[in-house]
């Protein structure tokens, strides 16, 4: 089938459209967790098969193929959404609906809290106690400065640093859209 796609045969295309398009788009709402965002992150994967169908060189299976684009778009997608303070608004009412308090701090035992701590012990402890100052306390860099004897350039370079591992760690366990929300603005 991927070999007639190749050759621009739109029944091709919709064959493979009809065959994976629930399991696309239920892994695209794995991963945005907003019906219409889930929708529109689908069709994308689609338009980017058939844009990108020349190019595709696929010997054996093409739905871990699809999913990978499905995946990448999806953090696309996350990333502008955490750059949009409507999609910000609708993620965070989506969360305290189906997940209760989105505070990251709020409960413990949370999965997310957990996540979060433990993205958190692998940073230094002096890092660690900067970034806490800055986020959980609500302190300027001048502040946490001024109270650990540095210089806002040290403390802002600590929390670039920090951020970055954090980000970095989160990836990896797949919890990046909740977390945008959670860390703010200078997390992406």
């Amino acid at each position: 089938m991927l070999a007639r796609l190749q050759q621009d045969d739109t029944l091709a295309f919709a064959e493979l459209y009809s065959r994976y398009r629930h399991e696309v788009y239920a892994y695209a709402m794995s991963l945005v967790k907003l019906p219409d965002v889930a929708e529109d992150l689908l069709q994308d994967v689609f338009v980017r098969i058939w844009d990108a169908r020349h190019k595709i060189a696929i010997k054996k299976d093409f739905r871990p193929y699809l999913f990978r684009v499905c995946h990448n778009r999806a953090y696309d997608v996350h990333l502008e959404m955490a750059r949009d303070q409507k999609f910000k608004d609708r993620l965070l009412r989506h969360y305290q609906v189906t997940a209760g308090p989105v505070d990251p701090f709020a409960e413990q035992d949370s999965p997310n809290i957990q996540l979060m701590e433990q993205a958190l012990a692998t940073l230094s402890p002096q890092r660690r106690r900067i970034y806490e100052m800055c986020k959980r306390e609500g302190k300027s860099y001048e502040e946490v400065a001024g109270e650990l004897g540095l210089s806002t350039n040290t403390v802002r370079n600590h929390m670039v640093q920090a951020i970055a591992l954090l980000r970095s760690y989160l990836q990896q366990y797949g919890k990046l859209a909740v977390l945008l929300l959670l860390l703010g603005p200078d997390f992406y």
